[in-house]
């Protein structure tokens, strides 16, 4: 008797009659084009001046594109999304180099954090954690006569 397959077979996610599969069902040429795509990133690794000629490449097709942009759709950052010219903002004679908003520094990164009410909270919490070691005022037993 020949021993019947079931719809799946063993270790595999694959039906019976798919040819040209692994073993999760993925295609034996997308294995393949990453195999050859993983190859010519390594050949490309190794040499330089092909690396070097495909960056100024790259380079090129960016200014050409930012130039083709500045004539054909520069005009769009004159106007509102409604079609209505935008008025320019006068710039300000004074910009400080400091931010207003984000910390400048390792204690503001700290100390802004400390207005929030897990900030408040944790402040409380250290301040009746640290109270036992605190100076206090003596009793009258304890006073000196």
């Amino acid at each position: 008797m020949a021993q019947q397959s079931s719809y799946f077979q063993k270790n595999n996610l694959t039906l019976p009659d798919q040819k040209g599969s692994t073993q999760l069902g993925r295609a034996v040429t997308a294995t393949k084009a990453a195999r050859a795509r993983e190859e010519e990133q390594v050949a490309l690794r190794q040499d330089q001046v092909r690396q070097d000629k495909i960056w100024r490449e790259f380079v090129e097709a960016e200014w050409r594109g930012r130039k083709c942009w500045y004539q054909n759709w520069s005009f769009l950052k004159d106007y509102d999304p409604l079609g209505k010219k935008k008025e320019q903002k006068p710039l300000p004679k004074f910009v400080s180099v400091f931010s207003e908003t984000i910390p400048n520094t390792t204690n503001q990164a700290i100390g802004s954090r400390m207005n929030t009410e897990l900030g408040r909270m944790l402040v409380n919490m250290d301040y009746f954690i640290n109270s036992g070691g605190r100076k206090k005022k003596l009793e009258n037993e304890l006073q000196p006569c």
